[in-house]
């Protein structure tokens, strides 16, 4: 059994901002492949700074296959700038219009020879020869959207890569600082915050970069353009061809963080390190015989949690059964898979249950648990089960994004009322509130505007658009398909000639974007919104009520994170019902960076409704996306809307729901549940 390795780390960047600990990774990955694995030094080939080109990978990669034998190990390596650029070959698989990249020696956006596509990555896995364990260690960032960046008269490596606000830089600097020699110092708020350089000469060791360069801004126009560009027709040939399952993986994945995270290049155990590999080494040196993929990665989330890394690491396929690096299978029991965000998701007491099963089991267990505690003597529940009405009834309604004034609501209740019971109607009507908080990401608000990196704004705003068109144009692809099949005419769609004009649809809230990328943006808008909600709900639970809670679009997200905070409160009250409308949960970019991103139902919630309306491309299923909604009404007749070449139009679909008349929603749904007891 043959085993070769090749490692390679970029500190010293020509054209982008250096880093520090990426030639350390390699040493301490070589370290642990001859002490642990039994790798002859020899056959480890190391590759740093300049000598990281394209050619040298390539040659590294094909060293690696040579002569390649079932059996043998093989370790391919990379420390160093992940980035990405704009996918412009049309490839079905890259939903974001985007291609991820290792930035090399040289970077350069326009040269592809100073850069490595995740496309040449996935060709190099199609010359892995049969029975050949191959592993991929990355130590990168692929995605910058949660990444804030100094201001730009900072030197290159400072406004290029230090992540200004987040947890990764400011958390860890305290939690550095606690354990170092300023241990006596005081840690206030505003101490932290100065750890934030002003000049490039204060970027020391207690500086955590971020092992991201973020592209030129004409590739993330480029990205945005890519999707304006595709025909509703075109998306909808590339929805159809899509197939639902994985392709098997011929080789394991180990990467530094999720694709919306970034990777910390810190100073660790008296020099600098990638976070990752670190405690990737250390880990595996600390599980002893026990070193299979499932254990490894377990231990090193929770270490880099511990650490305050706001990283979490992802094994690919995270069903993997084997040992690190390769070698002997793990017997099946030990392995129960782990999946993206950090959970597992096998058991090895029910070795025959699948993912979804167990997660669901997880979910229902969470939930009596919750249940049983909040019953408990002292806790304000005695006797009252979920469902049962708490002593009082109040109607709450959250908004979405744009502008909204007092008495949005009064709209929504009287599409409703109608419906109710006519007690119901009276308690509702006389205990009916509503949040407002538009006022806090107003372009009018020039205090709170300031608070946004307008470089992360720009980005994040070209990102949610791109998104949201992509959204719309599956919706029209999904209704082609639906009308096809109503038509008996399954080729129906050719009728479809050309781009259909988006215009024609129009796209909700699409001028107002740049409200909800300033609620993902600043901590301090975030609060300030979230408050806005809970100032709203939390004197009702306090006071014991049966709370209706109606939220529609980005206001689902700001409920729902205004709902996890509450639950720390342990209020006697209740929300009978919690209906999320058009919901912006249904969105995955958005739905990764809620505050908690478990998509575990609030504990003071009975029910959660979630609706979506066909042509509503903003909404849609919720536990697609791994939230705890208890039922789901998908594509609902979008009442009142007109129909344009056979498409609803996305934005009368998405105010639907609480126009006058709409029976299906105001009273099949929101009656029927509120006066269920």
């Amino acid at each position: 059994m043959a085993s070769r390795a090749f490692l390679s780390g970029i500190n010293d960047y020509k054209t982008i901002g250096d880093l520090r600990g990426c030639i350390n990774d390699t040493r301490s990955l070589k370290r642990l492949l001859v002490d642990e694995f039994g790798f002859d030094p020899d056959h480890i080939r190391v590759r740093t700074d300049a000598e990281v080109t394209k050619s040298e990978l390539n040659k590294g990669w094909k060293w690696l296959l040579k002569d390649a034998q079932p059996g043998d190990r093989l370790v391919f390596h990379f420390s160093g700038h992940g980035s990405y650029t704009a996918d412009t070959d049309g490839e079905a698989g890259e939903a974001d219009f985007r291609d991820e990249l290792l930035c090399l020696y040289g970077m350069d956006w326009k040269d592809p020879k100073t850069y490595l596509l995740d496309d040449e990555l996935r060709a190099w896995t199609e010359q892995i020869p049969d029975g050949v364990d191959v592993t991929f260690v990355l130590d990168c960032c692929h995605s910058g959207t949660g990444t804030r960046f100094i201001a730009p008269e900072l030197s290159r490596a400072a406004k290029t890569d230090f992540l200004t606000a987040g947890s990764l830089s400011l958390d860890h600097v305290a939690a550095e600082r606690s354990r170092g020699d300023v241990r006596a110092a005081a840690r206030s708020v505003d101490e932290i915050a100065g750890v934030r350089p002003a000049t490039p000469d204060e970027i020391d060791r207690h500086t955590v970069l971020a092992r991201f360069a973020p592209p030129p801004i004409e590739v993330q126009v480029a990205i945005a353009d890519a999707t304006k560009s595709r025909s509703f027709r075109g998306v909808f040939e590339r929805t159809r061809s899509r197939g639902d399952g994985e392709e098997k993986m011929n080789h394991v994945l180990w990467s530094g963080c999720r694709d919306d995270q970034t990777s910390a290049d810190a100073f660790i155990g008296n020099d600098f390190h990638g976070a990752f590999t670190y405690y990737f080494c250390d880990a595996i040196r600390k599980a002893g015989e026990d070193r299979t993929a499932s254990s490894v990665i377990r231990s090193l989330r929770s270490r880099l949690r511990e650490e305050r890394f706001d990283q979490v690491p992802q094994l690919e396929p995270s069903s993997t059964s084997s040992v690190v690096f390769g070698g002997k299978k793990a017997s099946g029991g030990d392995d129960a898979g782990i999946g993206d965000a950090g959970t597992e998701t096998g058991s090895p007491l029910l070795p025959n249950i699948s993912a979804a099963d167990w997660k669901q089991l997880l979910a229902t267990l969470q939930q009596i648990a919750d249940h049983l505690a909040s019953t408990q003597p002292g806790s304000g529940r005695e006797g009252l089960l979920v469902g049962e009405r708490a002593s009082g009834q109040a109607l709450v309604y959250v908004h979405g994004i744009c502008e909204h004034a007092a008495h949005y609501s009064d709209g929504w209740w009287n599409a409703m009322a109608p419906y109710l019971s006519s007690q119901t109607r009276n308690t509702l009507d006389a205990n009916r509130k509503e949040v407002l908080w538009s006022k806090h990401v107003s372009k009018m608000n020039r205090e709170l505007s300031r608070e946004v990196d307008p470089v992360q704004q720009q980005e994040m705003e070209l990102m949610l658009e791109a998104i949201l068109e992509e959204r719309m144009a599956r919706e029209a692809a999904e209704q082609i398909a639906e009308r096809a099949e109503r038509s008996g005419d399954r080729g129906i769609d050719r009728e479809i000639e050309g781009a259909v004009p988006r215009a024609a649809f129009g796209i909700p809230g699409l001028d107002c974007v740049d409200d909800f990328v300033k609620y993902l943006s600043s901590d301090r808008i975030r609060r300030l919104v979230i408050d806005e909600c809970t100032a709203v709900v939390r004197p009702l639970l306090q006071q014991g009520k049966s709370i209706e809670l109606i939220s529609h679009s980005w206001g689902t997200v700001v409920a729902y994170e205004a709902l996890r905070s509450l639950e720390r409160e342990g209020l006697p009250g209740r929300v009978h019902n919690w209906f999320t409308v058009g919901a912006a949960l249904a969105i995955k970019f958005v739905a990764k960076r809620l505050r908690p991103d478990d998509g575990r139902k609030p504990q003071m919630v009975d029910h959660w409704i979630n609706l979506n309306a066909r042509g509503d491309g903003v909404g849609g299923s919720l536990i697609a996306t791994g939230m705890q909604v208890d039922r789901e009404f998908l594509r609902l007749d979008p009442f009142g809307c007109s129909s344009t070449f056979g498409f609803v139009s996305p934005a009368c679909a998405h105010s639907s729901y609480f126009k006058s008349g709409n029976s299906r929603v105001n009273r099949d749904v929101f009656a029927h549940s509120i006066d269920q007891v």
